[in-house]
């Protein structure tokens, strides 16, 4: 089993592994990515939510270097949707992390 995302009672467990990432919410909205490893949080006062594992070995966006053209290396917006909370607004979509 290359990841492994357990939620039981508040608990959030995570498992990625060595060309994984995992982006994570803790309950105060803050993001941070765990890389190559294991994270283990208990939520008293709210959740941790996993937004996203990203294999690293297949990332999207190519980086090329304007002048020789030549390909520097590749990366990935994470992007979660999110309402304002006016009323009749739209989600948008928003980047939390870019590997």
């Amino acid at each position: 089993m290359s990841d492994t995302v357990i939620h039981f009672q508040g608990l959030t467990v995570v498992q990625v592994a060595q060309n994984q990432a995992a982006v994570i919410s803790d309950p105060q909205n803050h993001i941070f990515v765990i890389k190559n490893t294991g994270f283990v949080a208990y939520g008293i006062t709210g959740s941790y939510d996993v937004l996203a594992i990203v294999d690293q070995t297949h990332l999207t966006q190519l980086i090329k270097d304007h002048v020789t053209g030549s390909v520097l290396g590749r990366s990935l917006e994470v992007r979660t949707s999110s309402t304002t909370g006016i009323a009749n607004s739209a989600a948008k979509d928003y980047v939390v992390a870019l590997l």
